[in-house]
């Protein structure tokens, strides 16, 4: 009998705790990508604006420096759980998250390095 009266709040406990640690997973998540983006955003904006004034000499190994610091790195991406696999997990269907497609952001991302490319070639 006492494993009867006990049960329910043993399970009750157990379903809030992995709902927190499963909330608090996706603030950190969502903090650690919108800080990676931030600094992509700010190194492209910096290199687009010393590109734009005519003042600094800004040379192609540095172009490329500041190119492949904002570039998104795949293994990171792949260790976070945005890879190319799409299998679903028991979690995925419990919680209802979909694999996220990051084709997207990577035509987007391509576009803007070919925008930056040619900008840089017309100046030079």
């Amino acid at each position: 009998m006492a494993v009867s009266t006990y049960l329910p709040h043993v399970l009750y406990s157990t379903i809030l705790t992995s709902v927190s640690i499963h909330l608090l997973w996706r603030r950190k998540a969502f903090e650690d990508d919108r800080a990676r983006y931030n600094a992509q955003i700010t190194i492209l904006e910096d290199l687009a604006h010393r590109l734009r004034s005519d003042s600094s000499d800004i040379t192609n190994e540095e172009v490329d420096g500041l190119r492949k610091l904002a570039q998104v790195h795949r293994d990171t991406r792949e260790a976070a759980g945005g890879g190319q696999e799409h299998s679903v997990s028991w979690k995925d269907v419990f919680w209802g998250t979909k694999p996220q497609d990051h084709s997207k952001a990577d035509e987007l991302e391509q576009i803007d390095l070919e925008q930056l490319h040619r900008e840089f070639t017309e100046k030079s």
